[in-house]
């Protein structure tokens, strides 16, 4: 019986999440090209990467000396591309290229990709793209900080960690992040369009995609 009042409570929260947000999406996304599907493709070369987008021709990012492609991927306005010595994130409605450097003793571990955003991570630090302002974010890991989880949906992402939660979302600027207590487990994610509810063992918490911190509720 508990149980199943808990995911009805969570349930509950990612509705009111998405229905006390709605005006806010009809009012944000405006200059964006409209309709179903990714609105960028990213084609690597040789010597270059190239994002084209259903606003206009190609942009092109020219690669450096000695530097490879690892892997690139597009979603809605967004395009993601990984080489050998930098995190590139593209822009639809910008139509630019924006660049973030990848240390020489840092490796890359996964990455989330959605319409509006990415988020990444490596060994020493975790990675967000907001696509609306063609901006690369970061903040630095702990020295026995480690990402386990990397969960997003429509503008609001999270990455869990062994210490703590980072919220990252289109609209607001920086991570935002909340402590574990000892002992305290992740237990879901679970997220909607514009909200991220954490459940540990000890209490449930909310990231919302405006909002400059996390909510607790007992």
């Amino acid at each position: 019986m508990g149980a199943s009042l808990l995911h009805r409570s969570i349930a509950l929260l990612l509705f009111v999440i998405t229905t006390s947000t709605a005006s806010l999406l009809v009012t944000a996304e405006p200059s964006h090209a409209q309709g179903g599907g990714s609105q960028v493709t990213i084609t690597p070369t040789d010597s270059k990467v190239i994002a084209w987008s259903a606003a206009g021709g190609g942009v092109e990012e020219s690669l450096q000396p000695n530097e490879t492609v690892i892997s690139s991927a597009a979603r809605g306005h967004t395009g993601f591309v990984q080489t050998s010595s930098r995190l590139l994130g593209f822009s639809a409605g910008l139509r630019q290229w924006r660049e973030v450097s990848i240390g020489v003793e840092e490796r890359i571990g996964r990455h989330q990709l959605l319409p509006f955003l990415i988020l990444a991570h490596s060994n020493q630090q975790v990675f967000g793209f907001q696509e609306t302002r063609g901006h690369w974010t970061t903040i630095a890991l702990g020295p026995n900080e480690t990402v386990s989880q990397l969960r997003g949906q429509g503008h609001v992402a999270v990455a869990i960690t062994n210490e703590r939660a980072l919220g990252f979302s289109t609209y607001t600027g920086g991570f935002f992040n909340i402590d574990w207590t000892p002992n305290e487990r992740v237990l879901s994610v679970d997220g909607s369009q514009n909200g991220m509810v954490v459940r540990t063992s000890s209490r449930t918490v909310i990231f919302k995609s405006q909002s400059t911190g996390w909510t607790e509720v007992r």
